[in-house]
C-alpha cells in the first residue's frame, strides 16, 4: 500500500458539496475529476428520499388520530349541549337553528333571539313536533311551512350575526325564558286567519318585543 504523507493530504482540497434529489439509495457519489488536479474534485451528496414513502403510514395514522380526536370532540360537545339544553344538536343543525333565529329575530336583542331559539328547541322536546333541530326547523304540510323564512327564502340569504350566534350558544347551554313556548308570532305582520287561530286555539304565556309567545 502506498503511504499519503501529511503533506499530500493537505492538498486535496473539497471544492463544494451539492445536495440533489435523490435517485437511488447512494449516500454519497464522487464524481470524477476532469483534470488531474484534486482541488477541482467536486463531493456531490445524494440524499435518500426513501424515508417519505417509508413514513406514508405515519402521515396516514396522524390523520387518522386527528380525525378520531375531531369525531370525539364533537360527540363530547353534543352530550353537553342535551344535559343544558336537553335536545342532542348536531354541528349541522347548530347551523340551522343559527339562521333560522337570524332569519325570524335578526332585528331583536339578545333575549329576543334567545326565545326563539327556545321555541324551536321546546319543539325538539315536544312529542307533537319532530325530534331533530332539521326537521322542526323544515316541517310543512304541503305549502304551509312552520316558519315563514323556509316559505319565502330568508332563511338562505341571511348572514347570521355575532350576537345571533352568542344568542343560540346560550340557549343551547340552558339559558330558557320561554316557559316552554311552542310557537310565537308577530301580529303585525301575521296573516289575520293566523292571528285568530293562534288567540282561538292556543294559550299566551307572554310578549316580548316585536313577538307574543304561545304553547
Amino acid at each position: 500500500m502506498r503511504k499519503v504523507t501529511k503533506g499530500a493530504l493537505a492538498a486535496v482540497t473539497v471544492v463544494s458539496a451539492t445536495f440533489v434529489p435523490a435517485v437511488s439509495n447512494a449516500a454519497v457519489a464522487m464524481a470524477p475529476a476532469a483534470v488531474n488536479d484534486a482541488s477541482s474534485q467536486r463531493v456531490v451528496i445524494v440524499q435518500p428520499q426513501s424515508y417519505v414513502v417509508e413514513n406514508i403510514g405515519n402521515y396516514d395514522r396522524i390523520e387518522r388520530l386527528s380525525n378520531n380526536h375531531e369525531k370525539r370532540a364533537q360527540i363530547q360537545e353534543a352530550a353537553r349541549i342535551k344535559r343544558s339544553c336537553g335536545v342532542s344538536v348536531s354541528t349541522s343543525d347548530r347551523v340551522i337553528l343559527e339562521r333560522i333565529v337570524e332569519a325570524e329575530a335578526g332585528g331583536e336583542d339578545h333575549k329576543g333571539k334567545v326565545l326563539v331559539a327556545n321555541v324551536v328547541l321546546n319543539r325538539v322536546k315536544s312529542k307533537s313536533f319532530p325530534s331533530t333541530v332539521e326537521e322542526v326547523v323544515f316541517a310543512h304540510n304541503g305549502s304551509t311551512y312552520q316558519f315563514s323564512p323556509i316559505y319565502d327564502g330568508r332563511y338562505y340569504t341571511v348572514d347570521v350575526s355575532k350576537e345571533t350566534k352568542k344568542a343560540v350558544e346560550d340557549a343551547l347551554n340552558g339559558n330558557d325564558p320561554s316557559q316552554g313556548a311552542l310557537y310565537f308570532m308577530e301580529r303585525a305582520y301575521a296573516d289575520p286567519d293566523n292571528a285568530s287561530w293562534f288567540d282561538r286555539c292556543l294559550t299566551r304565556l307572554f310578549g316580548y318585543r316585536c313577538h307574543e309567545f304561545y304553547k
